[in-house]
């Protein structure tokens, strides 16, 4: 029998190109499955797909939110200390 393979950590650089990869995939299924029939077999299957980035997005990243839109708001105000 031939050595054993084992996966190998994605270096940081490979990381942000498969992340920027599956991004642009998301993106186009998400704008494809508007133009579908919403319970058709075809986007069920896009719904699938998503579905499956987001969970190979999870097992990169920790995180099951990283294609989501972050909030955005303003810094918390210090408040002045009267002398």
């Amino acid at each position: 029998m031939g050595a054993s393979r084992r996966s190998r950590e994605l270096k940081d650089i490979e990381r942000q190109e498969v992340l920027l990869a599956l991004s642009v995939a998301r993106a186009a299924l998400i704008e494809a499955r508007r133009n579908m029939r919403p319970r058709s077999g075809l986007s069920r299957s896009a719904e699938a797909v998503i579905s499956e980035i987001d969970d190979f997005v999870y097992v990169l990243t920790g995180t099951t939110d990283h294609f989501h839109l972050k909030a955005h708001g303003t810094p918390a105000r210090i408040g002045r200390k009267s002398d």
